[in-house]
């Protein structure tokens, strides 16, 4: 009996043991865990000119590419060119010994390979050389689907070669995939848009190209996180001159993704608040954009969960237009 009490004190001795390392542990967590609280900044709506696009990455590639084959057995007599060899339309590029027409050059560009050499004995269909045509240049870029009906053939792009960042280049859309590919829930359609012009461009460059499909100029906007969505309505948060806020109502235009137009609720110069987290785990605090009112209405830190719900059902709604 005496051992089964002592054997019995051991086990609870250690279980407890555990027990206080993992509390140990959990207060450490909590300790180091970063606190965040509410903090508001405030912006002026103002006149802005908004651009909507569509845009995508992508590289530089040739219009045309050519692998010229052999048409007959034969043996080479001479290679006229070499790799990276600018050619023009109808050079002779290739001679044969054995009566073999000549081979000539589809069109202007460059020759990117050359597989045979003088004195090769070829076959029927053996690859010879590849040209490409240097001057007519395309980049292709991936869509969604839910931007595809904002675009067409023939709309405008500016395009964005990285190894020249300072110069400007424009393209035109030529075609737009009519098969996308699903991944993860969404369809992406490729869109391809021809240079207009493609000076010291080269293939393979890497690229980014704009595509904008509406523009406005003059409109009153604000910052898109200052627009937030309440039972499918949208609102701004607007400071009073004793310290209190209000939700006004609003109605919204197009938005660039950074700025929203606001067609009705407010006026250029009227402030409003912008909510945001603060980190606070070092000297320096890092803010960033909130999504809804519900910090707002859970903290209490501007106005009670009960004025916040009058307001937004339209019995204290500030300012509305």
């Amino acid at each position: 009996m005496i051992m089964k009490k002592i054997t019995i004190s051991i086990m609870l001795v250690a279980i407890l043991g555990v027990g206080g390392v993992g509390v140990y542990k959990n207060i450490t967590a909590k300790a180091s865990t970063v606190s965040k609280t509410s903090q508001f900044s405030k912006v002026k709506a103002s006149i802005q000119s908004i651009k909507k696009s569509v845009s995508g990455s992508g590289s530089v590639q040739s219009s045309e590419t050519q692998v010229i084959k052999s048409a007959n057995k034969d043996t080479v007599d001479s290679v006229l060119v070499s790799k990276n060899q600018v050619v023009t339309k109808g050079q002779e590029l290739i001679t044969f010994k054995n009566g073999s027409d000549a081979i000539l050059a589809p069109f202007d560009g460059i020759v990117s390979d050359v597989s045979i050499a003088a004195g090769d004995s070829i076959n029927p269909s053996q690859q010879l050389i590849t040209v490409f045509d240097n001057k007519n240049f395309y980049t292709t870029i991936s869509v969604d689907e839910t931007d595809l009906p904002n675009l067409k053939i023939g709309q405008k792009a500016d395009i964005k070669v990285n190894a020249y960042s300072d110069k400007k280049f424009t393209g035109t859309i030529k075609d737009i995939s009519q098969q996308g590919t699903y991944s993860n829930g969404v369809s992406n359609f490729d869109v391809i848009i021809a240079f207009d012009s493609a000076d010291n461009v080269k293939v393979g460059m890497s690229t980014e190209a704009t595509i904008v499909t509406e523009s406005k100029d003059n409109v009153i906007a604000v910052p898109v996180e200052a627009v937030k969505d309440v039972k499918n309505q949208k609102y701004v948060i607007i400071p009073k001159n004793d310290g209190s806020t209000t939700l006004q109502k609003v109605e919204v235009g197009i938005s660039n993704g950074r700025m929203v137009e606001i067609t009705n609720g407010l006026v250029t110069g009227q402030e409003v608040e912008i909510p945001q987290v603060q980190t606070s785990n070092s000297s320096s605090s890092k803010m960033r954009g909130m999504g809804g009112f519900q910090m707002m209405q859970g903290e209490g830190t501007k106005n009670s969960n009960k004025s916040s719900d009058n307001q937004v059902n339209g019995k204290n709604s500030g300012q509305e237009n």
